[in-house]
């Protein structure tokens, strides 16, 4: 069986799996919900629509399947099989229940504050992990994030993604061709100068999404609801370009609702919404971090984790432990600088969106780490009483009250 642009809805079976709806559609696939081998739970199957695939888009399907190979954060989709070739394509991954975030939000209305930047930390930190990859999304819009009943954010579609450094699959310059990567709502003004996009990109990507949640209005169009700016620039990519280019920010302060927002919001989103690349935060984990701070600081609207460090002496020392992406070594700019035989410079990385969730801990650059006695291996999600040790150096994490 073999799904045709022109065909409806279907229920049967591909290859092994047995399909029980049609969940979405785009440019080249569609997206079922099907019962797999063994697996209990339905999963989602994304099924190429033509059996004459082109180039372009075997390598958009083989990129999405390598970074999702690559990710183990909560705030991506998990990848359970995939199948690339000359005459099909099908990607396996999570069945997620929920809404894009713009079907979850109308986005002429405000949301509050602290609600729209836990979605956009949630976001932030699901892009930490393939920014520190050297990988770029360059399609961050709200169609590509997902809000899940329970409240967890899920970044979707890596099709786009590319490493940092390599030209586009287009091979040409923005300035001659004037082509646009992504979406051109949330597109980035240095597409007009260069072919070369960097996490920094994404940063103004998702800055925009913020902005417009906090508002309900365009970040360059002064007094326009989000929808207007739409309907008026909807088939002029060019246009859109153009006015992230020339425009900039429009000062959020002056919509009602926002007239209250901490300094330091107005401050990350001056800089993440700069026209130049270098002003912004420089990947989605620093990013991250800052929503956090925000967050806890002025917004008094999440809570800190607490890590107990003990050294060879014995005394513990007490630190707190923010969501975002953080570093533990002996390094003074270190989120927590420990001391000790055996800790390395950057030892730890600590990946954290906030509770439910659990910090995910991972040894950094082969740095030695023991996980309750035994070798530490990829990525751990901490449990309550886990012990880890850096030598002779003990840390254990403490997660904030329910």
């Amino acid at each position: 069986m073999r799904p045709r642009p022109q065909d409806g809805p279907i229920v049967g079976r591909y290859r092994d799996f047995e399909i029980l709806e049609e969940i979405g559609s785009g440019a080249f696939a569609r997206v079922y919900k099907v019962r797999a081998p063994g697996h209990k739970r339905p999963l989602a199957l994304k099924l190429a629509t033509d059996t004459r695939l082109a180039e372009d888009v075997i390598k958009r399907a083989i990129r999405e399947v390598a970074v999702l190979r690559s990710l183990t954060n909560p705030h991506v989709v998990r990848l359970h099989g995939s199948s690339v070739g000359s005459d099909h394509f099908y990607v396996l991954m999570d069945y997620l229940e929920g809404l894009q975030l713009n079907g979850y939000h109308h986005f002429d209305e405000p949301m509050r504050a602290g609600e729209a930047l836990k979605i956009i930390l949630q976001a932030a930190m699901g892009l930490a992990e393939a920014h520190a990859q050297g990988v770029v999304h360059r399609d961050i819009k709200p169609e590509n994030i997902w809000m899940t009943p329970e409240g967890t954010v899920k970044v979707l579609d890596f099709g786009l993604a590319r490493a940092w450094g390599v030209p586009w699959a287009f091979g040409t310059n923005a300035t001659a061709a004037r082509t646009v990567v992504g979406t051109p709502h949330y597109c980035q003004p240095e597409q007009l100068l260069t072919d070369e996009l960097t996490p920094a990109s994404d940063i103004y990507s998702l800055a925009t999404i913020l902005y417009e949640l906090l508002s309900g209005h365009a970040v360059l169009f002064e007094h326009y609801r989000v929808s207007e700016v739409v309907e008026a620039l909807m088939d002029s990519p060019v246009a859109w370009l153009d006015a992230h280019a020339t425009r900039g920010m429009q000062p959020i302060e002056r919509y009602p609702g926002c007239t209250g927002l901490p300094r330091s919001l107005l401050t990350l989103l001056r800089e993440s919404l700069d026209p130049e690349p270098t002003n912004r935060p420089q990947n989605a984990g620093i990013f991250a971090s800052r929503v956090a701070e925000i967050l806890h600081d002025d917004l008094e609207a999440i809570a800190a984790a607490s890590i107990t460090v003990v050294g060879r002496d014995g005394a513990p020392q007490q630190h707190m432990l923010l969501p975002g992406r953080r570093t533990l070594g002996r390094r003074f700019d270190a989120d927590i600088t420990v001391l000790g035989p055996g800790v390395a410079d950057t030892h730890v990385l600590l990946d954290w969106s906030g509770a439910p969730r659990p910090v995910q801990v991972r040894a950094f650059d082969g740095a030695e780490l023991q996980h309750n006695g035994d070798p530490a291996r990829g990525v751990i999600d901490v449990e309550p009483g886990d012990l880890f040790a850096m030598g002779d150096v003990h840390f254990s994490i403490r997660y904030p009250e329910a």
